[in-house]
């Protein structure tokens, strides 16, 4: 639900933002902010929600950003048997906009790592994706954006009782990304 929301509240904004044909904010020295969710998986498949990191750009050229990212959460589900676990995320990467304009393609790289709880197992996710994909820029500080991803990545699951930990990799397209970018 609050995903829904999310995707209500940055496209309200967007339309408000201005015409479809704003002059956007691809220049060298630009800072953003990217608030967005990504699909339910990582790339190894092991099922790692990455939706809670925020990451930003930073243009070092009017056509090229480096990206990070951080992530962290704690939960507790409220259950007897001491179900908390702390989550935290870190990305970096890169991204070149084949185009400038208010629609700007984009082609990159990032490096992620999750530490998170997945049930009754911890579970840390190492990735390494190229991805593919757009932003549309409705004003001259604000644009949607979308994008897939493509690499490896390598997961291990440790019980959290103890017990033998489960390790798998994976190769493919399995990171999907929408977010609404605020720019400074």
């Amino acid at each position: 639900m609050n995903k829904i929301l999310l995707a209500g509240t940055a496209l309200a904004m967007a339309m408000a933002a201005g015409s479809a044909s704003a002059a956007n904010s691809l220049n060298a020295g630009t800072m953003g902010l990217n608030i967005g969710f990504t699909s339910a998986t990582a790339i190894s498949g092991s099922g790692s929600p990455a939706d809670f990191l925020i990451s930003g750009k930073y243009l070092i050229a009017k056509d090229t950003a480096l990206l990070a990212g951080f992530g962290f959460q704690s939960v507790d589900t409220g259950a007897a048997a001491n179900a908390t676990s702390t989550d935290i995320g870190f990305m970096v990467g890169m991204r070149k906009y084949m185009k400038t304009d208010d629609f700007a393609p984009f082609i990159g790289g990032r490096l992620q790592y999750l530490s998170t709880r997945q049930g009754a197992n911890d579970v840390t996710d190492f990735a390494l994706i190229g991805e593919a994909g757009a932003e549309y820029f409705f004003g001259k500080q604000f644009s949607l954006e979308g994008s897939v991803g493509f690499g490896y990545g390598s997961a291990e699951a440790k019980p959290v009782g103890g017990g033998t930990s489960v390790k798998g990799t994976g190769f493919g397209t399995k990171v999907f990304n929408l977010g609404a970018n605020f720019y400074f």
